[in-house]
Order: C-alpha cells, then structure tokens, then sequence
C-alpha cells in the first residue's frame, strides 16, 4: 500500500485535464462576452440602416403627393371640380424584428424605435402643399390624402395629411 501513496502519475494526468478544461471554459466564457457585444451593436446598425431606408421612401413618397396635388389643384382651378389625391404608401410594418413610430413635422421625418432606443431624422425636399399628421403614426402602410380646395384658392390653402 506505501508504494502506491508515493506514486503521483495519476494525478498529474488529472489534474492536467481539469487544468486544460479550466482554460478552455474561461476561453470560451471571454468569446461569448465579446460576441455578444458585437452582435449588440451590429443589430442597432441594422435598424439605424433600415430606418434611414423607410424614412427615404416616405420623403420620396410625399414629394410625390406634393406633385399630385399641384396637379390636381391646377385641374380643379381649370374644371372647377373638386376631388381627393390619395396615395398609398407600403412600409414595412417592423424593421430588424422591431416595431417603430413615425413622426412628420418641419420637413423632417423622425423615426423612433423603443428596443433599442433610436431616433433616425430623414429630410424631405420643401413642398408647395403643408405636410401634416394627427401626432405619431406606427410603421407600416400609410396614406397620404390632399383634398382640393375651392378653385381659385393657392395650392397652399390644401394639406397633405398623412394617415395611419
């Protein structure tokens, strides 16, 4: 029995592995850490990116209405009739998994996410109609309405209203 208390080759083995398994956990513990930083901030890249995308088609889109109802005012003052433009606009209801807000005031879109918190700004060219919303409006489709005012009266005397 003694000549087994003075043999130690076993035990360097094992402690070897738990050595080895030790560093390997600790390893694996720091790429986890630093991955998931990256993975953070690639993810709210991701969404700055496709809210810019968002806020650029809906510029373009009331520019178009802009051009529409200046269309439809100069026929309306030429027939007397009046009527409604309304143009649909398709926008993504989330981007990057997430659900945003739209806001429209000065000639400026402002997009806003709460998870993670972001607040993108998109201009949009001046228009020769007013541009107005009833407060926030949630991501997805809208539609973009300008009712004709009474001939004579200046394009201006018109809105373009966004809805939700």
């Amino acid at each position: 029995m003694s000549r087994f208390r003075r043999d130690r080759r076993g035990v360097s083995v094992t402690v070897g592995y738990v050595l080895m398994l030790a560093v390997a956990g600790l390893l694996l513990g720091v790429l986890v850490t630093a991955g998931g930083g990256l993975l953070e901030g690639q993810s709210e890249q991701v969404v700055d990116d496709e809210l810019t995308v968002v806020g650029s088609q809906l510029a373009a889109n009331i520019h178009e209405a802009d051009r529409l109802a200046q269309v439809a005012h100069a026929d309306a003052n030429s027939t007397t009739a009046r009527g409604t433009v309304a143009l649909d606009v398709n926008l993504p209801r989330q981007v990057a998994g997430t659900g945003y807000r739209i806001e429209i005031r000065n000639e400026t879109i402002n997009l806003l996410t709460s998870n993670p918190t972001m607040n993108v700004t998109v201009s949009y060219p001046e228009t020769a109609v007013p541009v107005s919303t009833d407060g926030q409006l949630n991501g997805g489709d809208l539609r973009i309405v300008y009712e004709t005012p009474p001939a004579g009266e200046p394009v201006e005397a018109g809105r373009l209203v966004v809805e939700g």
